[in-house]
């Protein structure tokens, strides 16, 4: 994945102001979602790989693991852990039958959902009493910096399997 130009190097004090507070942000998200994840059964590794198969069309593990960024084997033992705690099944691709696809069953649904909520009654708590444009700017901001680095994940190799 390239370094998008805007991160990588900065064009203005602003923005180079704004890469500590979303390393720290993006730290304490990580820190805030812990106890969430451990309180529902679910390995903190195995939460983000759950996340992202739950957000996006049935993907085969290879797929997965180039959108994490990881390993397939790291891959393959996460994907391990949460068939093994109910949280996603395997299945035959219906296109490929030889390809296996992985599918958020209503278990990993609900342990989402779950954890999602408590998150986002934290954070409604920690955004209290700063301001609604402030809220609104950070939003449209966050937005743009997701909408640009999902544009920089290269495309899944077709056909590819793990």
């Amino acid at each position: 994945m390239s370094a998008l130009p805007s991160l990588a190097a900065p064009r203005s004090a602003a923005k180079t102001e704004l890469l500590e507070p979303i390393r720290d942000f993006s730290h304490g998200v990580v820190q805030l979602l812990k106890p969430e994840i451990v309180a529902t059964g679910l390995a903190p590794s195995a939460f983000w790989p759950l996340h992202h198969l739950d957000r996006g069309p049935e993907r085969h593990p290879g797929e997965l693991a180039r959108r994490l960024g990881i390993t397939p084997a790291a891959c393959s033992a996460s994907v391990d852990q949460l068939v093994a705690g109910g949280y996603v099944a395997r299945r035959p691709s219906e296109r490929d039958r030889r390809q296996i696809l992985l599918v958020v069953t209503p278990k990993g649904h609900r342990t989402l959902e779950a954890i999602w909520k408590k998150f986002d009654a934290s954070l409604r708590d920690l955004l209290t009493g700063i301001p609604e444009e402030d809220v609104a700017v950070t939003a449209r901001t966050l937005r743009t910096l997701a909408q640009r680095l999902q544009a920089e994940r290269p495309a899944p190799a077709e056909g590819d399997r793990a």
